[in-house]
């Protein structure tokens, strides 16, 4: 095998693992890339992709950079920066910029799809719902076979103000086994959106049953280990706060209840304190009360991959919905690192 053949054999193997999502294993590929041609712009391509992923953005930014220079009639380069300032930085501008200079490059319909999406999300984010709603309206209805670029496609028209084309998106995926439950939730959204409160409970007690048949992770946790971990939660909260909360239960279930969703109680929560909130007793003189705090352990494990990642996210929805409950100013959220 020649020395070229190997290189594009190792770029084949280390693009696929990153859509595998094993990072360090495509590291490896990377590195015995780089031994080949370092400077080759698929391998810095590689690099860039490996860093976006990894959290180094700034750096992904700077390689994408060195592509789009080697490769000035490239989409994909200006695809995967706007990505990255869109979803990883929240600055839409450059990311519309990016996808602006990639439009009159692409010409595959990966591309096009990929740049379609990315430019909308970077338009809705700007609130020009006009031009984001013309932008997705150029994709045709039911050409797309993956269900997750179906979702993302339908939630954004949403978010652009098309309720009818986003339900024309979802409406073949709803009887669907696997990603039913995603489309009847965003139905749900819809629905709640055209403020249909009756069809919005409707669609989300179908969520909460499709998710009640749901299958536990392999790594699902005992409620008394959730417990733990949400206690240590409460003792990073600051005294006067963690001293109202002491004698408060702390309540584990599965999911809402039906009683909660027909509420009209969004069935993923993740958690919930039920009481009466600062804003309201402040303005009659009193202190807020709590009643019971809820944590929705399957609508937590369907956030996270493992029980470190879990751990985190029960310590983010406990302190935020504090921070909720009893109205911390930004101070007090700097503290806890939430601001």
């Amino acid at each position: 095998m020649s020395r070229r053949d190997r290189l594009a054999s190792l770029l084949e193997k280390g693009f696929t693992l990153l859509e595998e999502g094993d990072l360090p294993a495509a590291g490896r590929q990377l590195e015995l890339a780089q031994k080949i041609d370092p400077k080759d712009p698929d391998v810095v391509m590689l690099d860039a992709d490996l860093a976006a992923l990894s959290g180094d953005v700034e750096r992904a930014l700077e390689l994408y950079e060195v592509v789009i220079e080697a490769r000035p009639d490239d989409p994909m380069p200006l695809i995967s920066a706007a990505d990255v300032y869109l979803y990883s930085l929240d600055e839409p501008e450059p990311a519309l910029a990016a996808a602006d200079r990639a439009l009159d490059l692409v010409d595959s319909e990966d591309e096009i799809l990929a740049v379609t999406l990315v430019r909308a999300d970077a338009l809705i984010a700007l609130e020009r719902m006009d031009e984001a709603r013309e932008t997705l309206q150029q994709l045709p209805m039911g050409v797309l076979d993956d269900p997750g670029t179906v979702l993302h496609v339908a939630e954004a028209s949403l978010a652009a103000g098309d309720r009818e084309r986003a339900s024309r998106w979802i409406e073949p995926m709803l009887d669907d086994a696997t990603h039913g439950a995603e489309a009847w939730y965003l139905l749900g959204a819809i629905r709640e959106d055209a403020d249909d409160r009756p069809g919005m409970i409707a669609a989300w007690q179908e969520v909460r049953r499709r998710d009640a048949a749901e299958p536990a992770p392999p790594w699902h946790l005992s409620g008394d280990d959730l417990e733990r971990i949400a206690q240590a939660a409460f003792d990073e909260l600051p005294d006067g706060v963690r001293e109202r909360l002491k004698d408060v239960p702390i309540l584990i279930d599965d999911l809402p209840s039906e009683e909660m969703v027909a509420d009209g109680l969004d069935p993923r929560l993740l958690g919930l304190f039920q009481g009466t909130p600062m804003p309201e007793e402040s303005s009659v003189g009193g202190a807020p009360s709590v009643t019971n705090i809820h944590l929705f352990q399957r609508n937590l494990e369907r956030m996270t991959d493992d029980p470190e990642e879990l751990a985190e996210e029960i310590r983010i929805t406990v302190l935020h919905e504090t921070a909720h409950f009893f109205g911390l100013d930004d101070a007090a959220l700097d503290e806890l690192g939430l601001g």
